[in-house]
């Protein structure tokens, strides 16, 4: 009934625009029409164990292919924002009808620190007037109600295995069109949409081109099914500890389900071309083992899995990278024990600016100044007395936009978040809960760490993540969760 109200609703509204636009784009309007009657279903259902992940389904197939195919950027950037509103929506109305007592999470302070010091940020006399302010807040905020998601949706260990099964399916997606992609020249994945020829060749605001040579042949970083060069990988880091996990704990069928998502994460990360993606990757997997060291007897079967995934995909790899081409996949020879340090994807050396950066512009560089809003409200050339700011580092880009106070926060709450999880994971009883919480877990550990290469936030891979993270660490760790899970507290 809601879905058709929804439906009804969206059909009177096409057939204004076809009455109104004498040549309308009829693809734009049956995307359009299709967003309305998924905004509304989103905000009259509260249940955010299906709402939420719809949107995630969104942010990792539709997202890229909205906003570039359709050359609609304005449309693809307010869509998810939209979306998000909406479920949002959704559960506050499911607590107005049922009046639910309403109890405020642990970990809220963080958020709300986090919140204050964005709209402090406002009043900041380098954030340009009002657009800026509106786009540094739809930057630094969009995802944070990812942390009440977390908090309120995963709380068993079937939650757990359908969230990694939902990122295993959307690394699968995404390895595969970026498998295809790699196989396009230049012109032809600029061909796809107006978008994918701005990502392809560069355009306006100092947009850079995403196109390398290797023996003569022009190739281009995969976007996949996101908005920039590499997003498959991002999403293959985030899946592949998860899809581990599955294939350490499920049998018969769902076991070769899961080796299937670990294989499709791994393409993902491989055809994104991104030397961070595999570092990022090797760390994530890494993580987990150490996470999950503490499983007792279980101990063997993520180690087990760890060891057969790797030896499958030593000749699955070679067969890959044959039948893709080598040549393909030349942007990896650089890393090596003295090449990655000084790789071009790597951007440790921007950290170094911190300190100078943090004396001399202590509250930031104003809202909406760098990153992917930095053209909103007018570029802005100069904003630190002539120098030049560097956003090329997720903690650069934290501290031109927040300032010492945000850097600090950022800072603070990523590693309470990892110190959570690692003195937690020690006292839960149930060892297979204790392996999915790992997989959770190192993920964001791996984002963390290769957030000195990348402004991570700013993905749409990791940005909902991280406060989705937040959000877990605060119903197990710090919340309810603590005793669901047979955590024993320390006599200290």
């Amino acid at each position: 009934m809601r879905v058709a109200v929804a439906g009804l609703l969206a059909l009177v509204i096409a057939l204004g625009i076809t009455v109104a636009v004498p040549n309308p784009n009829y693809l734009l309007l049956i995307a359009g029409v299709l967003g309305v009657v998924g905004i509304g279903t989103l905000v009259t259902t509260a249940r955010l164990e299906v709402t939420v992940p719809f949107l995630a389904l969104y942010l990792g197939l539709l997202g890229g292919p909205v906003k570039l195919g359709l050359g609609a950027h304005e449309l693809g950037s307010a869509m998810r924002d939209v979306l998000i509103v909406a479920v949002s929506l959704g559960a506050l109305l499911r607590l107005v009808v049922r009046k639910e007592p309403v109890r405020l999470p642990p970990m809220f302070a963080w958020v709300l620190a986090f919140v204050a010091l964005v709209v402090v940020e406002a009043f900041n006399p380098k954030t340009l007037g009002l657009l800026k302010v509106l786009g540094g807040f739809r930057q630094q905020l969009e995802w944070v109600p990812f942390f009440f998601f977390g908090y309120l949706i995963m709380r068993s260990k079937g939650r757990f295995r359908r969230l990694f099964l939902i990122l295993g399916v959307l690394a699968l997606a995404n390895g595969a069109v970026a498998t295809y992609q790699t196989r396009l020249s230049p012109p032809q994945l600029a061909s796809w949409g107006p978008g994918y020829r701005e990502l392809v060749f560069g355009g306006a605001e100092g947009l850079n081109a995403r196109v390398f040579a290797s023996e003569g042949e022009a190739h281009v970083r995969p976007p996949g099914l996101g908005t920039d060069a590499g997003f498959g990988g991002g999403v293959g880091v985030l899946a592949l500890p998860g899809a581990v996990a599955l294939v350490a704990m499920t049998r018969g069928r769902r076991r070769w389900m899961a080796l299937i998502l670990c294989l499709g994460a791994l393409v993902a990360i491989a055809t994104s071309l991104g030397r961070i993606q595999v570092v990022g990757a090797v760390i994530a997997l890494t993580a987990f083992a150490l996470l999950s060291a503490g499983s007792g007897r279980r101990m063997t079967r993520p180690l087990a899995a760890l060891l057969g995934i790797l030896a499958l995909t030593i000749p699955l790899g070679a067969v890959f990278v044959s039948a893709v081409g080598s040549s393909t996949f030349s942007r990896y020879e650089s890393i090596s024990p003295g090449k990655l340090g000084s790789s071009g994807d790597t951007k440790q050396g921007t950290l170094f600016h911190i300190p100078a950066q943090a004396e001399a512009a202590p509250f930031g560089v104003g809202l909406a100044t760098v990153g992917a809003v930095g053209g909103i409200g007018g570029k802005v050339s100069n904003p630190l007395e002539g120098k030049a700011v560097s956003a090329d580092t997720q903690y650069n880009f934290v501290l031109d936009e927040l300032g010492v106070f945000g850097l600090i926060l950022w800072v603070a709450l990523s590693l309470n978040v990892i110190a959570l999880a690692a003195r937690g994971l020690r006292r839960i009883a149930d060892s297979e809960l204790r392996v999915y919480l790992s997989a959770a877990f190192a993920s964001f550990i791996a984002f963390t760490i290769i957030g000195v290469s990348g402004p991570t936030m700013g993905s749409a891979a990791f940005g909902p993540y991280f406060w989705f993270a937040v959000g877990i660490a605060a119903y197990w760790f710090a919340g309810p969760g603590r005793r669901r899970a047979g955590i024993v507290r320390s006599m200290a």
